[in-house]
């Protein structure tokens, strides 16, 4: 697995040490454990008039195996992750395909997410429905809100994962320990 293909973004956020600092300081909409089925082409955002690159979007689709909190982000079963592509050439083909990332995070990889609706905004956005089936919702997680699992450790998808988070074996322990935490058996 490699988690370099989400890390396209620069995020300005208060990173928390632990699972329980992560959930009692946001209100995530939902906090849901699956696994990754694949990626598909999401949309282009134009960010201002005139821009002739639009920043390009994939959409990860997950299965969700277990729920611990959803306010409806959960639509039959999945959840559809909006996450930036990366950057352009001059030719306006992204720098990383899809097989990019299909390749980094097969299908199959288990994934705890914790998610906002997407509320994106921008000059313009063509395809605002790519990448996702018809009644779906789009996510946006938190930028530490993409935990994987490979075996042995936890990994952050987007940002590294720092403080306690580094010595939790698996996604089922940062579960345990979010439920506790909600409160929620």
């Amino acid at each position: 697995m490699d988690t370099s293909v989400l890390r396209t973004a620069q995020f300005d956020y208060d990173h928390k040490g632990s699972p329980e600092e992560l959930v009692k300081s946001r209100d995530h909409e939902s906090i849901v454990i699956g696994s990754v089925e694949g990626f598909e082409q999401g949309r282009d955002i134009y960010a201002v008039e005139g821009d002739p690159y639009p920043e390009k979007r994939v959409v990860m689709h997950v299965r969700v195996d277990s729920t611990i909190k959803d306010r409806g982000l959960v639509s039959d079963g999945r959840v559809y992750v909006d996450l930036d592509q990366g950057g352009v050439y001059p030719s306006g083909k992204p720098r990383k395909s899809l097989d990019d990332f299909r390749k980094a995070i097969p299908a199959g990889t288990k994934v705890m997410l914790f998610l906002f609706p997407d509320r994106r905004t921008a000059f313009r956005i063509e395809g605002a429905g790519n990448g996702l089936p018809s009644g779906s919702v789009l996510t946006a997680p938190d930028p530490q809100g993409m935990i994987f699992d490979n075996g042995s450790k936890v990994m952050g998808g987007q940002e590294d994962l720092e403080g306690e988070w580094q010595a939790i074996g698996s996604v089922d322990e940062v579960a345990i320990r979010v439920k506790k935490a909600l409160g929620v058996e």
